[in-house]
């Protein structure tokens, strides 16, 4: 399944009509968080596929014109500390998992400890454990905000990577990892990594990756 894997920075080929022919193809789209609502709106409505995403640590409520306020991108499915099935097309299921938000740095509404991210996976055990067992794997791709501790991230107390993550892919080992949060500016190496069964890939902007094969 070709996924379109977006985060962080508007990538304006995506915002422009032209996007059809970028993205041919595309049967799901997978937000890493720190985008504008309007901008993932607009991507979704015009491929007419499925959104899927978690929030970065920039995200808030947007008050829309109509004096509505909303939590996340209109039409979008939030997969926060869920793990939701995908049906590919040739009728196989991929697993979706998704944790959002940064380690904690100032008191912001997603951030999270080392501790408190740790409950949050703790949390989609149940049905990452079912998975395993039936399949061997306990999600197929799983999207975050933040990078695993010791993979992408940064050593100041913003960047620093979720511990829970390492374990979420040691034991229920998915195919895919990605990320946002870590900007090429920041010296890090971003480049595609992998821990044990999976593939660790850092997005800035946009990717479209094949998922779930």
């Amino acid at each position: 399944m070709k996924a379109l894997v977006v985060s962080d920075v508007v990538s304006e080929v995506l915002y422009a009509p032209g996007i059809r022919e970028v993205c041919a193809g595309v049967r799901v789209i997978l937000s890493c968080g720190d985008l504008p609502y309007e901008y993932l709106e607009y991507i979704a409505t015009v491929l007419d596929v499925p959104l899927l995403y978690v929030l970065g640590n920039h995200d808030r409520p947007m008050h829309r014109a109509d004096g509505r306020t909303t939590e996340g991108p209109e039409g979008g499915r939030s997969i926060e500390g869920r793990v939701v099935p995908i049906r590919s097309e040739d009728g196989r299921t991929v697993w979706i998992a998704g944790f959002g938000g940064s380690a904690a740095y100032c008191d912001g509404p997603h951030e999270y400890t080392q501790r408190e991210m740790r409950q949050r996976v703790c949390r989609a055990t149940a049905r990452l454990a079912w998975n395993a067992l039936r399949t061997g794997r306990g999600a197929d791709v799983v999207v975050t905000h933040a990078a695993p501790r010791g993979i992408h991230d940064g050593s100041d107390p913003c960047h620093q990577g979720f511990g829970a993550f390492v374990g979420l892919m040691r034991w229920f080992r998915p195919r895919l990892l990605v990320h946002g949060h870590i900007h090429p500016s920041y010296g890090v190496d971003m480049r595609p990594q992998r821990f044990e069964a999976t593939e660790v890939r850092s997005v800035y902007g946009h990717e479209i990756l094949e998922i779930g094969s």
